[in-house]
């Protein structure tokens, strides 16, 4: 029944269609009629769902036959799923979790961004709070370090907390 639906969207024009799966935690695909779709149709059947690695991104496409991955969630305070998917379908490896340094270096360059596009404001730096916390996501101590990142009132607070940590969990070697 879905497949003729999808079909009568094509017809009206449609280039390319998004479908929902669903990746449950044992890592296998709930995904209705999505292989079927992607089978029957010549546009191209872009995926989406519960993607949260780059090997999710492999799973999806191997398990559904979709052309594409749309990543939504997953990406949050995980830009690197991108590289990392690309890597894997590529046939490589992905390059591994980013260290420490690396994160904050892109939360605050996205903190930046989002100050430039809203406005350097309070308001701005408090809606930002989740998103600084997303990023400290397996680190070692990363609910203290979020507690603290959740209290910030201006970028430079975050930047501090992060220099911190990282002097805590990276000691300068001294000459």
């Amino acid at each position: 029944q879905s497949v003729g639906v999808v079909r009568d969207e094509r017809e009206v024009g449609r280039a390319a269609l998004g479908r929902r799966c669903y990746l449950r935690r044992d890592a296998v695909f709930e995904t209705r009629d999505v292989p079927g779709i992607a089978e029957a149709l010549d546009i191209p059947v872009i995926g989406n769902g519960d993607l949260s690695t780059g090997g999710d991104i492999g799973r999806m496409r191997d398990h559904t036959g979709c052309a594409g991955a749309m990543v939504g969630r997953g990406a949050f305070g995980n830009p690197w799923i991108f590289r990392d998917g690309r890597a894997l379908l590529a046939g490589g490896a992905a390059p591994g979790v980013p260290a420490a340094r690396e994160r904050f270096a892109v939360a605050l360059e996205h903190a930046r961004l989002a100050l430039r596009l809203q406005g350097d404001t309070r308001k701005t730096v408090v809606e930002f709070r989740k998103h600084l916390g997303w990023y400290t996501r397996g680190l070692h101590g990363a609910s203290a370090l979020r507690q603290r990142l959740f209290q910030v009132e201006r970028l430079v607070d975050a930047e501090a907390i992060f220099l911190a940590y990282l002097e805590r969990a990276e000691p300068l070697v001294r000459v």
